[in-house]
């Protein structure tokens, strides 16, 4: 399954490099929700791989809302063919291809792709997680030296409370970034590239694979309360473990801070 996973992550991928930087016919799916014609090529190109190698496989993904929930039997493949559309469509090189796949209750394979730079990470679980055969491992820097990831959801009641976080967390970290795409971000700090990442509205499918590399690295992918784990729940908070306590603290006096807008009647 991991092998299959990577070979269909590598042909989305390849789906996506041809094109980039390409005029795109963009479908709105709400507000700064986008899908292009390269999603939808993409996913079509992962199902007919995956249904080939895995028959009577599930699917839970984004563009066709294939929404299969149950995944105490399996396999459910959970598949976001292009992490990072807005970032495709206004030429920028980051974005990835996420496919994970899910049996028996949990995670068992994880495959992330960033197709211009060539860089496949992958997870199987309890056998490490590796980005083009070298293994990974997560950082053990604390919250004075980390980079702290983070991107900014569509909506704007999300979104301001996400600048609040933003607000609590420049302070103590020595920097902020936001990636624009969710699975790259979960990577990033599994290969210890970053300490930590942020994000209030992500869907099953930005997660599963991500969720297992940093596992298998060594870090730790909750909710920003630091206790669920549930695959479908919007909220996460991924880490090096090391500072994971302090930024749980940080986030919940974000959260009960008062709005100071409030205070003064607006």
């Amino acid at each position: 399954m991991l092998e299959l996973a990577k070979i269909a992550a590598r042909v989305a991928g390849a789906i996506l490099r041809e094109r980039h930087g390409q005029p795109h016919t963009i479908h709105y799916k709400g507000l700064r929700d986008i899908t292009t014609e390269a999603d939808l090529a993409a996913e079509r190109a992962i199902i007919e791989i995956i249904s080939l190698g895995c028959p009577g496989a599930k699917f839970i993904t984004e563009e066709s809302h294939q929404a299969h929930q149950d995944l105490s039997g399996g396999p459910v493949w959970i598949i976001d063919p292009l992490d990072g559309t807005s970032n495709f469509k206004h030429g920028l090189p980051e974005f990835s291809v996420s496919i994970g796949m899910a049996a028996g209750g949990e995670l068992q394979v994880g495959a992330v792709y960033e197709p211009m730079t060539d860089q496949l990470f992958w997870a199987e679980r309890s056998q490490g997680a590796f980005m083009n055969g070298t293994r990974l491992q997560v950082s053990n820097l604390g919250l004075e030296g980390a980079m702290i990831q983070q991107d900014w959801p569509r909506q704007p009641g999300p979104r301001e409370r996400m600048l609040r976080y933003a607000q609590a967390l420049s302070v103590p970290a020595e920097c902020l970034r936001s990636c624009g795409s969710a699975a790259l971000a979960f990577c990033a700090v599994a290969a210890g590239w970053a300490e930590a990442y942020i994000q209030l509205t992500l869907q099953p499918w930005d997660v599963a694979a991500g969720m297992l590399i940093i596992q298998e690295a060594g870090g730790v992918a909750t909710s920003l309360d630091g206790v669920s784990t549930d695959l479908f729940q919007p909220d996460w908070l991924a880490s090096n473990g090391v500072i994971h306590d302090q930024l749980v603290a940080l986030l919940q006096a974000a959260t009960d801070r008062p709005d100071h807008r409030a205070s003064m009647g607006s």
